[in-house]
Parts: C-alpha cells; structure tokens; sequence
C-alpha cells in the first residue's frame, strides 16, 4: 500500500500526516508509541508496545536495595566568574 503524504512544521519539530487508511491498516491510534528507523534510505515506522515505550516507576527500581546515602562534596576554589 502506499499513500502520499507531507511533512509540515509543527512548533519547533517536524511532523507528518499519516493517512486513516494507513493509520486502520497498523491498528494505530493517536498518540500510540512508535519507533522510526532508517533502512536503506527508507522510514520504517513500528508499534511499539505500550509495555516497551514507557517502563513503569517499578520496573525501573526493580532490584534497587534502597542503599544510597548522599555525601557533600567540598568544591575546590573559584574556577570561572563566581566572585565578582
């Protein structure tokens, strides 16, 4: 299948426009998690999973012991503009 489409400025990024017909064909919605890459000068776009996109707070402390304990650390004398 292939459609046409355009890239257009979106604030400071860049988007593009993606067809429903494209959008029904790969069951995407909006704001479903992608990846996009780059094979022999061509865009592949991907679902990703919703699992895989964002790792939960406990997935990404799973293991964590909960052993951290600050230090304060001296700094070593003035080095830029600091005293005016």
């Amino acid at each position: 299948m292939e459609v046409a489409s355009r890239i257009f400025a979106l604030g400071n990024s860049n988007a593009i426009r993606i067809p429903r017909l494209i959008m029904d064909a790969l069951s995407l919605r909006a704001n479903d998690s992608v990846t996009l890459e780059v094979r022999d000068n061509e865009m592949v776009i991907k679902k990703q999973d919703r699992k895989s996109a964002y790792p939960s707070i406990s997935e990404l402390f799973e293991g964590y012991t909960g052993t951290y304990q600050p230090t304060e650390m001296e700094a070593d004398g003035i080095v830029g503009r600091e005293m005016l």
